[in-house]
């Protein structure tokens, strides 16, 4: 998908984008990079519920996580989450799930309340039909409530589901369909337990909060791109480009996805064909260079704490 892309434009434009950039956006993009990690960071410990993790962790794990959706294939960057807060917080994988998948929850409803906004202010220009955007928004955001206050019900009921398949086609039921029963009880009992903490005000805030300032990060760097566009139309193209990027069809790091929704995303709001594809892929690249000098910042700081050295 990257190659298609290449097609529209030239390496040489993009390279003079990136090296044109205005320096005071860029520190006030990095800002708002860093402000969305902290805020994620926050929101985790809201929603983890066995243990106090000290926020320094979360933040170190906030930010592998992040660079992890960067460099890995598909989806597979949002295991790192579980993963890293199990080896560096000793937290359950079930547990770290359940916080991520609630955490992804509160995401898609931002998300469909940043787009719903930024459609009826950008009405007049984007002439799309209102009403059956208001419908649509609705609707998800309805059935985002569905699923969040019933996914233990659901978790339970797949797992229920897991055990009567063996019979009804004659099988008996194996040692890993067991055990991935087990693991789906334990999320559902980690939600009703994310669910009792009852800090959906909190979480709210927060992750309210992180989109805001993903969404000025965004608008940071095209204005230092010298993109002279208003703050609501970043919302709404960048609004696509997330939605695009979360469809399980990603490749590397969604490198390829990204850029495409963020094109379409930036079509519609009137930008040119070369504009929309270059600062797609030129707020990609400084994405991903913060993400892997904020990494390796966390990274230095891991190894240099003593609870780590502790646990070596």
């Amino acid at each position: 998908m990257l190659f298609l892309l290449f097609t529209q434009i030239s390496l040489r434009d993009l390279y003079r984008l990136l090296t044109s950039i205005d320096p005071l956006w860029t520190i006030l993009g990095v800002a708002g990079y860093f402000f969305a990690i902290f805020f994620r960071a926050l929101r985790y410990k809201w929603l983890i519920h066995s243990k106090d993790v000290p926020f320094s962790d979360l933040f170190r794990i906030t930010t592998f996580h992040n660079l992890s959706l960067m460099v890995l294939p598909s989806k597979l960057g949002e295991l790192s989450y579980p993963y890293l807060l199990n080896k560096i917080s000793g937290m359950s994988m079930t547990e770290g799930l359940a916080s991520l998948i609630a955490s992804r929850v509160y995401d898609f409803f931002l998300t469909l309340i940043f787009f719903l906004v930024a459609s009826i202010s950008s009405h007049a220009l984007l002439k799309v039909n209102l009403f059956l955007v208001i419908l649509l928004s609705v609707f998800l955001i309805g059935l985002t409530f569905l699923a969040f206050f019933y996914m233990p019900l659901l978790l339970r009921w797949f797992s229920n589901l897991l055990t009567r398949i063996p019979q009804w086609i004659g099988m008996k039921n194996r040692p890993s369909i067991h055990w991935f029963q087990v693991k789906l009880h334990e999320m559902a009992e980690d939600f009703y337990a994310i669910k009792a903490r009852g800090t959906y005000l909190p979480v709210t805030l927060a992750s309210l909060i992180s989109w805001v300032m993903a969404f000025w990060m965004f608008y940071a760097f095209l204005r230092g791109f010298g993109i002279d566009i208003s703050f609501m139309r970043v919302v709404f193209g960048s609004t696509i480009a997330l939605i695009t990027s979360a469809l399980p069809v990603g490749g590397l790091g969604n490198w390829g996805t990204l850029e495409v929704g963020w094109a379409a995303g930036f079509l519609l709001v009137g930008l040119s064909k070369e504009k929309a594809i270059a600062t797609g892929l030129g707020v990609h690249i400084m994405i991903f260079i913060i993400s892997a000098l904020f990494g390796l910042i966390c990274w230095i700081t891991l190894t240099l704490s003593p609870s780590h050295r502790h646990k070596q």
